[in-house]
């Protein structure tokens, strides 16, 4: 009995003392467990950062999502006022002139130079600072390869300092140059000039100007003097009529009482029997009257609305043919003038522009008018006759 108890004592002995080895084991399997955790704890922060930006970057791509679903900025375009403004010239230095104040805010300096016999002229110019040098511009197209294609039709666009000639009108600018063809009845006469500037260079705007004004004037005689009224501000009919307000009663006024009152009487005074006039009355003392004659105004016969309106169209074609004799000589109008022989220094041009007038306008508009010569008298002497040395 005594023997059996030992055993048993001895195997519960032996089962703590397993239980003991296996949880001393687990225990240090359960450190190292947690020591191994506790590492991988923190290797995370390596493996997977708290700012996911650096993990997985996509800032820009959201900037870019942002950037597709904003509205695209606003092009650029000819406003309505831009068109009246070019529409108010009635001459075709003043549509010119009005292009190259309209083009201002998308370029720098620019400039207009007509073309004649192979050579090419500065008409004017605009945004240079001081003074107007393209008036002083002379040149043979053969010496400016820009030049010469422009001139032959084609839009050009270059860097000036690279250009014999151009590098000397814009100053050796780097800046981008647009030049670009102006063409009138279907042939090449000028060229629009227009440098990059502080604000750009808009190419796309800048020949839409330039193609609008070339419609404008080709079609500068026939329309008429008023602004189009396609351009005119429409009147707005979709406002409610306001209504009106109600009548206020009426108060009677009170009628003044009218009296009656007689004249007054002025007592005659005697007649005194004439009397000689004494030699020594003052002169002074005598009022004459004169009366005022009209003058003579000569009969004009009136005209049906259809001669006036012929009258008109030939006014203003006499006046387009004399502007573009001006517009494309103006050094020999300018020497004319002061040696009174502008017709001798523009034969060909005058002659052949009057041919062109005397082809267009009727016998019987030319009959009681000659307004091709009272416009060269006009535009080309400035009012003095003489200066026409005809």
């Amino acid at each position: 009995m005594e023997k059996q108890e030992a055993i048993l004592a001895e195997l519960e002995q032996m089962r703590e003392g397993a239980a003991a080895l296996i949880r001393a084991k687990l225990e240090a399997v359960a450190r190292q467990t947690r020591e191994l955790a506790a590492r991988l704890a923190s290797d995370l922060d390596v493996v997977v950062p708290p700012d996911l930006e650096a993990l997985f970057p996509i800032g820009s791509v959201a900037e870019h999502l942002q950037s597709l679903s904003a509205p695209p900025p606003p092009m650029p375009m000819l406003s309505l006022e831009t068109l009246r403004r070019l529409d108010a010239g009635r001459a075709q230095s003043e549509v010119l002139q009005e292009l190259l104040r309209q083009i201002g805010p998308w370029c720098g300096a620019r400039a207009i130079v007509v073309l004649r016999d192979g050579n090419v002229q500065g008409w004017s110019g605009a945004g240079f600072g001081v003074g107007d040098p393209a008036r002083s511009w002379k040149a043979a197209l053969r010496e400016s390869k820009a030049l010469e294609k422009a001139s032959a039709g084609s839009p050009v666009l270059i860097r000036p300092n690279g250009d014999p000639v151009l590098s000397g009108w814009f100053d050796f600018s780097s800046n981008r140059l647009l030049l670009v063809p102006m063409l009138l009845r279907g042939r090449v006469v000028g060229i629009l000039l227009a440098l990059e500037g502080s604000s750009g260079l808009n190419t796309a705007l800048i020949q839409q100007l330039n193609y609008t004004v070339g419609l404008m004037l080709e079609t500068l005689a026939t329309r008429p003097p008023t602004p189009s009224p396609t351009l005119v501000e429409p009147e707005d009919l979709t406002a409610e009529p306001a209504q009106a307000p109600e009548p206020e009663l009426a108060v009677p006024l009170p009628v003044p009482e009218i009296l009656e009152v007689p004249p007054p009487t002025v007592p005659e005074e005697p007649k005194a029997a004439p009397e000689a006039p004494s030699p020594a009355s003052d002169a002074a003392a005598t009022v004459h009257l004169r009366v005022p004659v009209a003058p003579v105004v000569p009969v004009v016969p009136l005209r049906t609305p259809e001669e006036e309106r012929k009258h008109e169209e030939a006014r203003r074609f006499a006046r387009l043919l004399v502007s573009e004799i001006r517009l494309y000589n103006e050094q020999a109008v300018q020497a004319g003038k002061l040696a009174h022989d502008i017709y001798r220094r523009l034969k060909d041009d005058i002659d052949r522009s009057r041919d062109m007038y005397e082809q267009r306008v009727s016998a019987e508009v030319r009959a009681d008018s000659n307004y091709f010569h009272d416009e060269m008298v006009r535009i080309l002497a400035d009012g003095d006759p003489t200066a026409l040395g005809m």
